[in-house]
């Protein structure tokens, strides 16, 4: 893969931001739903009360989780290839083994929501006519693809925080690597004076 995206470039730094919104929220959509599950289900059993209520808030819960992906999903590649290249710089050790193993789990998740994006915009396409958003005809297959997608985003809302570790280690190590400027302590006036009439 190419990417024009550069390192703690200006854009690099809001794609990052962008992802840290998503993993506040994808913990609070999810706390959300554990909260519900917790109050709506047997204590015992574990089976909902009310099976349909309980998928529809199944459902709310992907549809939300993506939306909160969003902004995320458009450059979700460029910030995994980001991380691929800057722990190829990266002295290895057990931690950035891990790092590693975070970012290529990353990766398979882009690739698998961007199979499923694909695979339902095949799917609209063949949808008949009637099928309008809001139909039954038409909510069902998206609330299908809302269910198999949402894997994939929870594993960036597990995985996600690697991104900001390995960053912060690659701009440490630049930061370590960085030539240091040597400056010369200026010679005060008075003393240049009275070392220049010695002379004479």
């Amino acid at each position: 893969m190419t990417t024009s995206l550069e390192p703690a470039s200006p854009a690099h730094r809001l794609y990052l931001s962008q992802l840290a919104i998503y993993l506040r929220r994808s913990r609070l959509i999810l706390a959300a739903r554990d909260a519900y599950s917790d109050k709506h289900s047997d204590p015992k059993t574990f089976q909902p009360y009310d099976e349909d209520a309980y998928g529809r808030r199944q459902q709310q819960r992907d549809s939300d989780t993506l939306r909160a992906f969003g902004r995320v999903y458009y450059h979700a590649d460029e910030l995994v290839h980001v991380a691929e290249q800057q722990l190829a710089q990266l002295p290895v050790s057990s931690l950035t083994r891990r790092y590693a193993w975070q970012v290529r789990e990353l990766h398979e998740a882009t690739q698998r929501l961007y199979a499923v994006h694909d695979d339902w915009l095949a799917v609209r396409r063949a949808l008949p006519e009637a099928a309008k958003p809001g139909t039954m005809a038409y909510e069902e297959p998206l609330a299908e693809s809302y269910a198999e997608a949402w894997s994939y985003l929870n594993q960036w809302a597990i995985h996600g925080q690697a991104l900001f570790a390995v960053n912060a280690l690659a701009q440490k190590q630049s930061e370590a690597s960085a030539p240091t400027l040597v400056t010369t302590t200026p010679v005060p006036k008075t003393a240049a004076t009275s070392s220049s009439a010695v002379r004479r």
